[in-house]
């Protein structure tokens, strides 16, 4: 098996390192443009849409089309081959799964869903497995401080904006069947009715799990839908409610344990939005946001749970948000937002609140081939105080070399949780922001034809990281600002344009993540990972996929992690013959073929190889 894994990576290198070239070098034979295929709006930049070629940070989209060929059920498992964002996963499919981007924690990385922050009060995450696919447009990560927008955001964004309401009624029906008792169904309706648009989706998704040697449980349930109209030309408005519920039962037979839990997550949104002419946006967004976690721990043998805890989180906020088109070369956008959270945690004897309000301003101005961006955002929090972002970034657009060069540095901030600042006998309530000056270069270029190739340095300097301090003494765990870190490296992607049906893709990442104090590198952070993807579009509608994961954790030896290889997954589908309303699908899709070791840590271990097959209907 060890030597199949090193044939396995070295073929995947000469693919990536030979192929792409010599695909490339074909230029009269490529069909179409790559970067012509790229998404050409992005809104995580400056909160509206530009066009990505005019934008200085670091962003990677993934759409709906490409999400429908992927062999995967949720979020995070669309996420899992992007380039410098790595998921640190406690299993398989719908288990808990938290993102990182560059080396940073996941509580540095900000989650939103149309404006709505997902990231929880206790510990700034959010599990990206509860997050359904089929509602989702489009995904855009935006790699490296962003706060000067966003606010908290030290490490990045996931921004997901769902899909809008068809002006025609269409819908789309699937079910997915696999081993260990693994289903998926899911349905979503679209249209238009009186004027008011709407999407209706719904989805489940059960397995009984794929943990080696474990008996596992999970089910997850997923609703979605959203409201639309227009008042006039120069009025719009969009109502949506999300609900995301999953329960998991986990029994560690080699650890004497057994894990139950429960986790609902909720959340209603209205936005208004008025452009009395083409030139300025205005618009407001409320939500309202419910979250609560259930989690029992039991002894095997013992019926009573030994431990207990839940999580209450009640959240509501407001954004308003303005973009003037000043003149043909520059674009102001500014807004102010506020937000008030409650924390219910049966750890603690009270609640605790959160306070939050915020300002920016950011300003894009374009001289011949050159665009500029500058922008400023001010927070101010009950927990930890104030914090003053700017950001600056530049873009060149060599255009007789179809090339792009990118400069960006930005200050970017996360606060501590609730639960850093309130955790353990004696809770540190003068936590401060973690804190980091960021900067990014490199070039994005289709100079070589039917080539389209990214190339970007970082570095990110910390002052202030928040980390664990246990005392032996009184046997507990606390929190303090004792750290000062820096994470650099660099990513490289490249794709092919298409050529006689296939397309290939590689993306590469460096990171070296070091604590300052002591000049040594901080353990459990990827260090080097490779994505390969390949493309194929044969005959009779027929359409395959091939995604290569490649991780080495660089772990700690108390994790007895499995790294240093890839895995790999696969999904063919089949166009069925279309009717006058609908065409159909099937498909089959293979998880980790190769049967490889993949994980950070051995308690969670990721699922052997797999496979489920399915169907699906559009109309």
């Amino acid at each position: 098996m060890k030597s199949s894994k090193s044939i396995l990576s070295i073929a995947a290198l000469l693919v990536t390192t030979i192929i792409i070239p010599v695909c490339a070098a074909m230029a009269g034979d490529t069909e179409g443009d790559t970067a012509a295929s790229l998404p050409s709006l992005v809104v995580s930049a400056t909160r509206y849409e530009m066009p990505q070629s005019r934008v200085s940070s670091d962003i990677t989209v993934i759409t709906k089309e490409e999400i429908a060929h992927m062999p995967v059920h949720d979020l995070s498992e669309a996420l899992n081959y992007i380039t410098g964002l790595v998921l640190d996963r406690n299993g398989g499919p719908a288990t808990l799964t938290v993102p990182s981007i560059q080396g940073s924690d996941s509580r540095h990385v900000k989650i939103v869903i149309d404006d709505v922050p997902l990231e929880l009060l206790i510990d700034q995450a959010a599990d990206l497995s509860m997050i359904p696919i089929e509602n989702i447009e489009r995904i855009e990560v935006l790699k490296g401080a962003a706060s000067s927008v966003w606010g908290s955001s030290l490490g990045g964004v996931i921004n997901i904006i769902t899909r809008k309401p068809t002006d025609e009624t269409s819908g789309d029906i699937g079910v997915s069947v696999g081993e260990n008792n693994t289903r998926k169904y899911n349905g979503l309706v679209s249209g238009k009715a009186s004027g008011t648009g709407y999407l209706l989706s719904a989805s489940r998704f059960e397995t009984d799990g794929f943990f080696k040697d474990q008996d596992t449980d999970t089910e997850v349930n997923n609703f979605y839908g959203k409201l639309t109209r227009e008042f006039g030309k120069d009025l719009r408005m969009e109502v949506s409610y999300g609900s995301n519920n999953n329960e998991r039962s986990f029994e560690f037979t080699d650890y004497g344990f057994s894990w139950d839990n429960r986790n609902s997550d909720s959340y209603g949104r209205i936005n208004m939005g008025y452009a009395p002419n083409k030139d300025l946006d205005l618009s407001m967004t409320a939500y309202k946001r419910y979250f609560y976690y259930r989690g029992e721990y039991t002894n095997i043998g013992d019926l009573s749970p030994y431990f207990t805890q839940t999580d209450r989180e009640n959240s509501y906020g407001g954004v308003l948000k303005s973009v003037w088109r000043h003149s043909e070369k520059g674009t102001v956008s500014g807004g102010v937002e506020a937000s008030h959270g409650t924390l219910d945690d049966s750890n603690e004897t009270e609640k605790h609140d959160s306070d939050k309000w915020a300002a920016y301003l950011n300003e894009s101005y374009r001289i011949g081939n050159l665009d500029l961006a500058a922008g400023v955002r001010q927070d101010e929090d009950n927990v930890f105080g104030s914090e003053t972002s700017p950001s600056a970034g530049a873009v060149y657009n060599i255009e007789r070399a179809s090339t792009l060069l990118r400069l960006n540095v930005a200050r970017g901030f996360t606060p501590p949780s609730l639960g850093n600042r309130y955790a353990g006998l004696t809770p540190n309530k003068d936590l401060s922001a973690e804190k980091a000056w960021t900067y990014q270069a490199g070039f994005e270029t289709r100079y070589i034809p039917g080539l389209w190739g990214k190339v970007t340095f970082y570095r990110a300097d910390i002052t202030d990281a928040i980390d664990g301090v246990y005392d032996s003494s009184f046997n507990f765990l606390y929190y303090k600002n004792i750290k000062d870190l820096r994470r650099q490296g660099v990513e490289a992607e490249a794709r092919t344009a298409e050529y006689k049906g296939m397309s290939l893709s590689y993306g590469y990442a460096f990171n070296d993540v070091r604590d300052l104090d002591n000049d040594e590198i901080v353990k459990n952070k990827a260090r080097v990972t490779h994505d390969v993807g390949i493309d194929y579009k044969g005959p009779f509608e027929t359409r395959a996929t091939v995604k290569g994961h490649y991780v080495y954790w660089n772990a700690e030896d108390i994790q007895n992690a499995k790294d240093n290889n890839f895995t790999w997954d696969a999904k063919i589908s089949k166009y069925l013959a279309g009717w006058k309303r609908g065409v159909g699908e099937i498909f089959v899709s293979a998880h980790n073929i190769t049967n490889e070791d993949q994980f950070l840590d051995e308690i969670f271990s990721n699922p052997g190889m797999w496979v489920e097959a399915g169907a699906s209907l559009s109309f």
